[in-house]
């Protein structure tokens, strides 16, 4: 199975830290970043970095610094090594060994589940690594499919970031894991020990032997329902596993056998298997209510416990099950972790700074899901082809503890922040500065890049023209993309080959390609019949590819590299085409449309196929996407003329949460993405407002965001220098720059 590639580096991402040059973005999660890095030997790195908004907040930094005191405990075999660690720009960061290979989850989703030989491996593997961080002392609290990579060297367990040592008291102050592989004792507010990975562990083995989970429901109350009520649902686990995966998922901690235990038993070591698969006796039921999703969560730098005391998850950390749609996704960072790189050696302090030593590593991070159900974001892609974040394992180290008992840093200062002091981002709603103005008509689309380490917005108007802004200060990157003969209504950013480039579709009925350093026309699309209103670009199997439609109610897909269409157009719309996105559905490379005919439409990209469609308007037409997956599910977001918004699960076709409303005109634009580990959309529409929604609980953020003196025709959804940002554009013929740093909880 075939290492996933990183990302392109989103805006705002620094170019080098600390001397590791970053080429690629390996995830995005809610806790910070993971960049590909190079050392300066030219070895392969994972570099960690803690959100710029966290980064400020002293709780935070304590509990991203005081895990390594965790990751130190733990055997190098089976996880990834720390090579350095210090402070860029006044936030931590981590540098640790990149492991190149997909998650356990990957490859069940791609490949199905273990069998024979290859299943008993995993099964000792894994538990063998469990056993070595048990006799760390620690509790890891999430193990999962997830969290397991499966390396060149073999399997390595990933995510010490909610670990806790034995010596810190572990109970109840907010669930931390992933249901549908936690414990009962982790909702119940019992004391989690190692029994608790034990029970996730053998969970874990379920759905590696069978594909589907031990425990699921519909939402996360029914999930917890049935991990605290029902049997496991054993069907398909092999007979020689079956009784002994039973006993390790009772109820009852104290009936589960341990780690070590586990491991003589599948390895024939002693006679232990006839006392570890003994029935478990019942457990009585929780006297007290289970949690209502999102509730105990800690939402970020508001959180004040103490790094001792029992701490509720990080909102990045509480993931969703929901067992007919799949496993928990594997983040990009999941499926290229760390290992073995070139060691970076760690520079002598500068004065008046305290050094730090390499130590081990921690990990991923987790989100919640749009109905109200915690989980991790796979990958966010909003419509109309913006490029988007995808969701990372942060490995979370920490650093050796100065006299003082605090963490003891080094700092790195960078250009933008001579003196290394501080950067204290805008409040959320808050402009980042005047409106960017230079456009002579509306201002249809936007799509967010990076030019040379430069963070950049490429937008389309009314007034036939395309421009690049640097979204630093505003202002304008060379002459407009001039050429067309009508409105530019979609537009998008792609590499193709080594190079990046610009994709612009118009009501000239052309698709064109250009150079993003040039502004020169390198190629035109041409086969519509009619005004194109949208494109999304991307990556088809290593082929650069634009998927568009338009009035012609057609959708065409093109290969880039060479101009020319890739098959027949795909039908089946019975009107005008306004958006598109491309993701992944269970595996597939999907692209879906919205239209005006009522409906959003799930195409296969290899085989041409229509797989889903869905009445999604609400009665009127769809005019605005996004897409995005959590938990192995591929989620669609939509707007149209009925100014709602809705979720949908494009698995089922079914609408997935509450109708968000509050638009009182149609909605026109959308973007999906993670907001400090909530995944969140982005909505600008007819009455002139910016709006963001908590796909977890289906409210609205805060209040609208006020500016645009017209209707607002696109949105994107982004970071600047480390802090998220939404840019819009509309009818006033300006784009304004949101912040999106510190969100009301």
């Amino acid at each position: 199975m075939a290492v996933p590639d990183p990302r392109p580096l989103n805006p705002g991402a620094p170019g080098q830290i600390a001397g590791y040059r970053l080429t690629g973005l390996l995830g995005q999660g809610g806790q910070g970043v993971v960049y590909l890095g190079i050392a300066p030997s030219g070895g392969k790195v994972a570099v960690k970095v803690l959100h710029a908004w966290m980064s400020e907040d002293a709780d935070a930094r304590r509990r991203f610094l005081r895990e390594v005191e965790i990751a130190r405990r733990v055997a190098p075999f089976c996880t990834a090594r720390v090579l350095d660690a210090g402070l860029h720009d006044d936030g931590p960061y981590i540098v640790s060994e990149y492991v190149p290979g997909p998650s356990l989850d990957q490859v069940i989703r791609e490949s199905g589940p273990r069998t024979g030989g290859g299943l008993e491996r995993l099964a000792v593997a894994t538990v063998s690594a469990l056993a070595a961080i048990h006799r760390a002392g620690v509790v890891h609290r999430d193990f999962k499919p997830g969290n397991v990579i499966l390396g060149p060297e073999g399997p390595v367990v990933i995510d010490f970031g909610i670990s806790r040592a034995n010596d810190h008291t572990v109970t109840r102050s907010g669930s931390v894991g992933t249901p549908g592989y936690m414990s009962p004792e982790q909702f119940t507010g019992e004391t989690v020990s190692q029994a608790s990975d034990v029970f996730s562990w053998a969970a874990t083995m379920v759905y590696a032997a069978t594909g589907h989970r031990a425990f699921t429901g519909d939402t996360v109350p029914a999930v917890l329902n049935a991990i605290l009520h029902r049997e496991p649902d054993l069907s398909g686990v092999p007979d020689d596993l079956r009784s002994l995966l039973a006993t390790c998922l009772s109820k009852d901690a104290g009936v589960r056998p341990t780690a070590s235990e586990l491991h003589r038993t599948l390895t024939g070591d002693s006679g232990h298997a006839a006392t570890l698969i003994a029935p478990a006796p019942p457990r009585p039921a929780p006297t007290a209510p289970l949690p209502v999703p999102g509730e105990a969560r800690s939402t970020g730098p508001a959180q004040t416990q103490a790094a001792d005391q029992p701490q509720g998850p990080d909102p990045a950390q509480t993931q969703a099950a929901d067992p007919a749609q799949g496993p928990d996704p594997a983040k990009s960072a999941d499926s290229a972790q760390t290992r073995p790189a070139e060691p970076h050696e760690t520079r002598s302090p500068e004065p008046d700074e305290d050094a730090t030593t390499p130590v081990r590593p921690a990990g991923p991070a987790t989100r919640p899901s749009p109905d109200g159900r915690p989980s991790r974001r796979r990958a966010l892609v909003a419509g109309g082809g913006a490029l988007v974040a995808v969701a990372a394992a942060l490995t979370l180290p920490s650093l050796l503890r100065g006299d003082d008992g605090e963490p003891a840093t080094r700092k790195t200062t960078t250009p933008s922040s001579p003196s290394g002091a501080a950067r204290t981002a805008p409040p959320f709603g808050t402009p980042l500065y005047e409106p960017v103005a230079g456009h002579s008509d509306d201002v249809r689309s936007v799509a967010l890049s990076r030019i040379d380490g430069t963070p950049v917005a490429l937008t389309g108007s009314d007034d036939d023209t395309a421009r690049i802004w640097d979204l630093t200060d505003g202002t304008p990157i060379g002459a407009p993309f001039e050429g067309h003969t009508g409105w530019v209504r979609s537009v998008a950013f792609v590499a193709v080959g080594a190079a990046q480039v610009a994709v612009t579709a118009s009501d000239d009925t052309t698709v064109r390609v250009w150079d993003i350093t040039t502004h020169e026309e390198l190629g035109r699309l041409t086969g519509h019949t009619q005004p194109v209103k949208a494109t999304a670009a991307g990556d088809l199997r290593g082929t650069p590819i634009a998927v568009t439609g338009g009035q012609d109610k057609v959708v065409r897909v093109w290969n880039l590299a060479n101009h020319r269409p890739l098959g027949d157009p795909l039908s089946g719309h019975t009107a005008t085409v306004w958006s598109i996105a491309l993701g992944m559905l269970t595996g597939t490379p999907v692209a879906v449309t919205a239209s005006d005919d009522g409906t959003v439409r799930v195409w296969n990209l290899t085989t041409r196929q229509q797989i889903r469609s869905m009445a999604a308007g609400g009665g009127g037409g769809v005019r605005a996407l996004a897409i995005y997956e959590l938990d192995g599910v591929t989620y669609a977001v939509t707007g149209g003329q009925d100014a709602a918004v809705r979720v949908w699960n494009l698995s089922t076709g079914a609408q997935a949460g509450p109708t968000l409303t509050g638009h009182s005109g149609p909605v026109w634009a959308l973007a999906a993405g993670d907001l400090n580990g909530t995944p969140v959309a982005v909505s600008g529409g007819e009455d002139g407002t910016v709006r963001v929604w908590n796909l977890g609980t289906g409210r609205p953020l805060g209040s609208p965001f006020l500016g645009h003196d017209d209707r607002i025709w696109c949105v994107a959804f982004g970071d600047l220098a480390g802090d998220p940002i939404a840019v819009s554009g509309g009818r006033d013929n300006m784009i304004r720059v949101w912040s999106l740093a510190s969100p009301p909880r």
